[in-house]
């Protein structure tokens, strides 16, 4: 990479905005609102009120990074893109944007949205200005105030800036920590640009799925499987360690890896050979293996995202079948960490085994997720901790997580979850707590011969005593 590859500047917001400047697809919708454009003219107009002759005369109004594409036609904004659309906002109602001034921004709803309201705040501002207090206002906008400018000629590099300026600033999302650590990691790896933007243009447009996928769900396995507690708040900033973890030492250089992370990374570059056609890689993710750093990462999200959307949708078949039982609560909040116990259950029992029990996978996740609902009036994430790990008034509970990571057949998984010794919940007319009892009934006297045979039942007996616990 060269010594030149970054370009840090001072420049005042007409310099700034007289190169085409455009808001790649990957990034997130315009989101400013009218408060906060209009905080921003009174930052403005309250700096032109300091002494010329000192160094506060300009008024730094922030950072803005950026990228110089491929085509090198135009400038990607990597951050400050909220600022930069509401400059040109402003240039515009005060008649100040001229042809050089291009700015290509995302076409979605909530950015549309958020334009029309901005630019009726300001037009409405600018309206009761009296005297030449527009043109005054104009002049020190674009010659008056300043951005740092840096230019990087190399994504990820952007990206790491764009990481360590935010992290002096409010905390980012673990996700977005995560996105910038691995866009990094794969330089070494001989990337090349179009590969990053397409990965990153693929993980910003799914960032709503993104940010639960990893800060709910496979952190959750990931704690719950080595037996440790989750944290309430979910990944955060100090555990995203856990999703950091091979570095690739270039093709033809497995041998320089220590020999636990060689199988791992020999069986990368073997799919990603067999991918050289432009079809996706062959890699057999596991959320308990190690992760391979940089691009295998980006894979990695997109096939449990994947995953994880066909549960959540249950759109399609088995998937409609499977999740049915779930679906009347899923938009209870008093049902959220009962329907997100059976999400994280179902999609690492199907990691590890596959999809060939999906539905009998999907009525025992939940009968193990209502009942943890059913048996407190009040129920806290402490509770689910302590549920999922098996612990203080849980402790005849199956350890589900420890469970699934460390057996070799998902039969074994159903049998000892159909086994698991449950006190009686009290009767009532609560809908959840009449359709658990009903499935409970409905599935030992359906399955209860085939996990005779598996080993899973011994015998009728136990069932009925199953039966009278539940």
């Amino acid at each position: 990479m060269g010594g030149d590859a970054i370009n840090v500047e001072v420049c005042s917001i007409r310099e700034l905005l007289r190169r085409p400047l455009q808001v790649p697809p990957y990034q997130r919708p315009y989101v400013w609102q009218a408060s906060n454009v209009l905080q921003l003219i009174e930052d403005i107009e309250h700096s032109a009120q300091a002494d010329p002759a000192t160094d506060e005369s300009r008024y730094r109004i922030g950072t803005v990074i950026v990228y110089r594409n491929e085509d090198g036609t135009s400038l990607d904004i990597v951050d400050g893109q909220q600022r930069v659309i509401t400059l040109h906002l402003i240039l515009a109602v005060l008649g100040e944007r001229n042809d050089g001034m291009r700015l290509d921004t995302r076409d979605d709803e909530q950015t549309r949205r958020h334009l029309y309201e901005n630019d009726h705040a300001i037009r409405q501002l600018m309206d009761s200005w009296e005297g030449d207090r527009r043109s005054q206002f104009a002049g020190r906008l674009l010659d008056g105030c300043e951005v740092l400018k840096v230019r990087s000629d190399h994504l990820s590099e952007a990206f790491q800036m764009f990481d360590s300026q935010n992290a002096r600033g409010k905390e980012l999302d673990p996700t977005d920590l995560l996105k910038a650590f691995h866009l990094r990691r794969m330089d070494a790896d001989g990337v090349d640009e179009s590969r990053k933007q397409q990965l990153v243009r693929r993980w910003e447009l799914h960032q709503d799925a993104i940010q639960p996928l990893f800060g709910t769900y496979l952190y959750r396995i990931a704690c719950w499987s080595r037996g440790e507690k989750a944290k309430p708040g979910g990944l955060d900033s100090d555990s995203i360690a856990m999703f950091k973890g091979v570095d690739l030492p270039g093709r033809g250089n497995e041998r320089q890896c220590a020999p636990w992370q060689r199988n791992y990374v020999t069986a990368w570059y073997a799919s990603k050979e067999r991918a050289d056609d432009g079809s996706e890689t062959s890699y057999a993710f596991q959320i308990d293996q190690p992760v391979i750093n940089g691009e295998a990462f980006f894979c990695f999200a997109e096939h449990y995202r994947t995953l994880l959307r066909q549960q959540l949708m249950h759109d399609e078949d088995p998937w409609k079948e499977a999740c049915a039982d779930v679906v009347p609560f899923v938009d209870e909040w008093r049902y959220r960490y009962m329907t997100e116990l059976f999400h994280t259950i179902l999609l690492y029992y199907r990691d590890r085994f596959g999809d060939g029990d999906a539905v009998e996978a999907a009525r025992m996740a939940f009968l193990h997720a209502a009942y943890m609902r059913l048996a407190m009036r009040s129920l806290r994430f402490a509770t689910v901790n302590n549920y999922a790990l098996g612990a203080d008034r849980w402790w005849r509970n199956a350890r589900i997580f420890e469970m699934i990571r460390d057996a070799d057949r998902g039969r074994d998984v159903l049998s000892h979850m159909a086994r698991i010794a449950r006190e009686p919940l009290d009767e009532d007319s609560d809908n959840v707590k009449r359709r658990y009892q009903e499935l409970w009934s409905r599935y030992m006297r359906r399955d209860s011969k085939s996990r005779a045979g598996d080993g899973g039942m011994e015998e009728e007996g136990n069932m009925k005593r199953g039966e009278e616990t539940r």
